[in-house]
């Protein structure tokens, strides 16, 4: 009896010291996720914020430079870190609703450099130009003012990016953000007075002022709308461990907003939008991390055109591209007949990894779209060709719909031509034969802005 008694307590120590062992590995290796999982939002962070701070000094150097030769450059850089840091920060675990008016400010100084970039040298920076530059400036500053705020509150201790993720619905049901949250906050509440850009070329911001053409059909329920979402996201065979309802997206397209979680980790959560009226994606985004390229950019481009048309998204034809961290974002417009309308937009963004679409951005498109009643060119094709100066080699040509300043859209031949190494997109009006607009097509190693 006393043997077995003896020997029952040299069990219980043998257990209770394998689960104290267990215990501590456990312990260990939970401190070295979050370590881990902390390290990469705070590269995010301040990857994001050295971005914000570069595009702060490109528009000071633009407002200051006086050569127009460096005008390509300067602004090509602006562009490609005005993205950057758009992306950096959709890796942080913030909602959409926290960052969304500063979101849209780095996509606005993209998209604005990216349109000085593509003008004609005559017209490559003017004075209405420096005016805009000067508010973009002055908002940059804020941005990188307030961002400070937020990289001194976690050198501190005052909160740390993994308790953001984990406690974020908690604060939001009881009113209560984090230091990160309310910092940005404020900077969305100060990004409120962003001017709309207006500027010629098919990435018109100032189309926002427009009534949403694209959205059509009767009222959908939430219930109808999650299925929609459902249905719609590339899961790639990820399973689905929960759905939450997020707050709803009002604006110019009211919409219900989804959340799907397909893991334990606070990146596995994709962020969708879907119209109350007709039930149309408006935008998703997986902020997963994106392993090493393993598919080729044409191979992307093919995977992103299925995925329109598995969609139900016919007629779009890709008109640039963009290559940064292992992801590949091509731009369609919409094709009605041979002719290419360049205002209906929509962006795919591909992982590079496995062929995943991560990103999909309709609002151009729907902000646009519609059957539109196109006039009867005036001028033949060969005519519009004899428009051109003679020393370009034309090397593709077809006819396209593009926006002008306001709301208006114009019938043209486009023409894809080269003169000295150079390449160039020329617009002739169908109509009268006047030159509407030439763009020169910028390579960068990220990519062609222009195809």
């Amino acid at each position: 009896m006393k043997n077995r008694y003896n020997a029952a307590i040299i069990t219980f120590a043998v257990l209770f010291g394998v689960a104290a062992l267990w215990g501590v590995f456990q312990a260990k290796e939970r401190r070295v996720a979050e370590t881990q999982l902390e390290n990469k939002y705070n590269r995010a962070f301040y990857e994001s914020m050295q971005r914000s701070k570069n595009v702060e000094a490109l528009l000071s150097k633009g407002l200051a430079s006086g050569s127009p030769s460096n005008i390509d450059n300067l602004f090509a850089d602006l562009w490609y870190n005005a993205s950057a840091a758009q992306e950096n920060l959709h890796q942080l675990p913030l909602s959409h609703q926290v960052v969304a008016q500063t979101s849209k400010y780095l996509t606005q100084v993209g998209d604005y450099a990216y349109a000085i970039t593509k003008r004609e040298q005559g017209t490559k920076f003017t004075e209405r130009d420096r005016t805009i530059m000067r508010d973009l400036y002055g908002k940059a500053k804020t941005l990188n003012r307030e961002m400070g705020v937020v990289q001194r509150q976690a050198a501190t201790g005052t909160f740390h990016w993994g308790e953001v993720k984990a406690k974020l619905d908690t604060r939001l049901t009881k009113g209560s953000l984090s230091g990160a949250d309310r910092s940005f906050q404020r900077i969305d509440s100060q990004m409120q007075e962003i001017p709309v850009l207006i500027y010629d070329g098919p990435f018109s911001d100032h189309l926002d002022r427009a009534k949403p053409l694209g959205v059509t059909g009767k009222a959908v329920t939430a219930e109808q709308a999650q299925k929609v979402a459902r249905s719609f996201i590339d899961f790639k065979g990820t399973k689905i461990s929960d759905v939450k309802s997020a707050k709803a997206v009002r604006g110019k397209i009211p919409a219900y907003s989804f959340e799907f979680r397909t893991g334990n980790k606070p990146t596995d959560v994709i962020t969708i939008n879907v119209t109350k009226t007709g039930g149309h994606v408006v935008y998703y985004t997986n902020p997963r991390t994106v392993g090493e390229a393993k598919i080729s950019d044409s191979k992307a481009s093919s995977l992103a055109e299925d995925f329109l048309k598995s969609r139900g998204i016919k007629n779009m034809v890709p008109t640039y591209t963009m290559k940064t961290n292992n992801t590949f974002t091509i731009s369609f417009a919409y094709k009605q007949g041979d002719v290419v309308i360049y205002p209906d937009l929509i962006k795919v963004l591909v992982a590079m990894d496995n062929g995943q679409v991560l990103t999909y951005d309709a609002l151009g498109f729907l902000m646009s779209h519609h059957k539109r009643d196109l006039p009867k060119a005036k001028i033949s094709m060969d005519e519009a060709r004899k428009k051109l100066n003679p020393e370009l080699k034309v090397k593709a040509e077809r006819m396209a719909v593009i926006p002008t300043a306001g709301k208006h859209e114009v019938l043209t031949y486009e023409f894809k031509a080269e003169m000295k190494g150079d390449t160039f997109l020329v617009y002739i009006n169908a109509l009268n034969g006047n030159e509407e607009r030439i763009f020169k097509l910028l390579k960068t190693s990220y990519g062609t802005l222009v195809l």
